[in-house]
């Protein structure tokens, strides 16, 4: 029988002998390099700097033209007054020069040969004067730093009276000045009738209306009848003292022509043939039916 040996060539290992707490190495892994910026960072940076870029560049250039907006050589020097007469030169050129000195601080100076508001200055100054009906400013030359401000005064061309005082009017009926005993007036018309506001100057007299009133004045002018005073009565109707002694009333939009063979033809009517002298008023305003009234008499009419 065999015997089995107790020297056996496989080797035994016993796990009790290892020492409580030490543990087993984990398994290591590599760290991986941190990744490179993306194209899409990259391009944003750069928007943002060329951005940068520009807004500085912008800035530098406007700081630029604020600085050279200052020089004497791009500034008005010089103010020179043409066309005003009853106006006067002195307060003219003294209100534009106020207009280019700024009363605050400008960015850019307001009297630059360049940059000067020109339409504004112009604009001011038709609002201030009255009596100026147009005006213009210029300048020589490209690098010229006088400017001629052209003046074109308003031609009195009637009067218009209320409350005790008179004003003169231009054509369109624009009031533009007091009326002295020294002006000169085109025409012997005075008008009279409200105006939108209780300071005459700069108001227009019937706006719409006055060019109208202007062109019947004419025509009957042009028929032998004077027309000296004219009276507005409400909105639409008005009336016009002639030299003949009498007075007529007519309606705003009438026809011209109209009115005037009305007053022909009822003057030669038999009721008024040879009556010029003792008429107190002709009524227009009712077309082909005209009213009439004879000093201390009664309203009559005539078809």
């Amino acid at each position: 029988m065999a015997k089995f040996s107790t020297g056996s060539s496989r080797r035994v290992v016993d796990l009790r002998k290892r020492k409580v707490g030490i543990s087993m190495r984990p398994l290591g892994f590599r760290e991986l390099p941190p990744k490179r910026s993306s194209l899409r960072s990259r391009r944003r940076r750069s928007r943002m700097f060329i951005t940068l870029a520009i807004a500085v560049l912008i800035l530098g250039a406007a700081y630029a033209v604020r600085y050279a907006s200052y020089l004497p050589r791009f500034s008005i020097q010089h103010i020179e007054i043409a066309g005003a007469k009853d106006v006067g030169t002195e307060p003219v050129s003294t209100f534009v020069a106020s207009k280019l000195v700024s009363d605050s601080f400008a960015f850019f100076s307001p009297s630059n040969i360049f940059l000067y508001p020109r339409k504004s200055i112009e604009e001011a100054i038709k609002k201030d004067f009255p009596r100026i009906k147009d005006v213009s400013i210029s300048r020589e030359s490209l690098l010229a730093t006088a400017i001629t401000v052209s003046i074109e005064e308003r031609k009195a061309f009637a009067r218009w009276c209320g409350n005790g005082t008179c004003f003169a009017l231009d054509e369109s009926g624009f009031i533009f000045a007091a009326a002295s005993t020294t002006l000169n007036v085109a025409t012997a018309y005075v008008f009279e009738g409200p105006l939108a506001a209780s300071e005459p100057l700069g108001q227009t007299y019937l706006p719409g209306s006055f060019v109208g009133i202007t062109a019947l004045l004419e025509r009957l002018g042009q028929a032998g009848f004077s027309p000296q005073k004219i009276r507005t009565d409400g909105e639409q109707d008005f009336s016009i003292d002639l030299s003949h002694g009498f007075t007529i009333h007519a309606s705003f939009g009438t026809d011209v022509g109209l009115i005037v063979k009305n007053l022909e033809l009822v003057l030669s009517s038999d009721a008024l043939r040879g009556k010029e002298g003792d008429i107190e008023y002709i009524d227009l305003r009712f077309g082909n039916r005209v009213y009439y009234k004879l000093k201390g008499g009664e309203q009559q009419s005539v078809q």
